[in-house]
């Protein structure tokens, strides 16, 4: 089951955006949509580089493993980029692998 997180100071009109990351998350994962879980977080009380004026992205992921870290870390760039204005080298990413153990859904343990 797929955690994702995302806190910036940009800002999009799309109010169906955090759908559109669960789908895009589900896709560079290979797995359902149905088990992601997404919430975006605007916050002009964000500041990247020392600047509020900078425009990024601070992502958490958590998943019960990984098929390409570094494809995700490159959806999840563009992502940010994207739909929120971020800068680039102001998108910072934390990827956590998950033990099946640890990990619920519906009531029923992963692992």
């Amino acid at each position: 089951m797929p955690f994702l997180t995302i806190k910036t100071n940009g800002f999009s009109n799309d109010n169906k955006l955090v759908e559109k990351a669960a789908n895009v998350v589900a896709d560079a994962l290979g797995k359902p949509v149905g088990y992601v879980c997404a919430e975006i977080k605007y916050s002009s009380d964000l500041a990247f580089a020392g600047s509020k004026q900078k425009i990024g992205a601070w992502i958490e992921i958590a998943s019960i493993g990984f098929r390409d870290r570094q494809q995700v870390v490159d959806v999840l760039t563009d992502f940010a980029v994207e739909n929120l204005n971020a800068e680039k080298e102001l998108v910072c990413i934390k990827l956590t692998d998950l033990p099946a153990l640890d990990v619920a859904h519906g009531g029923y343990l992963f692992g």
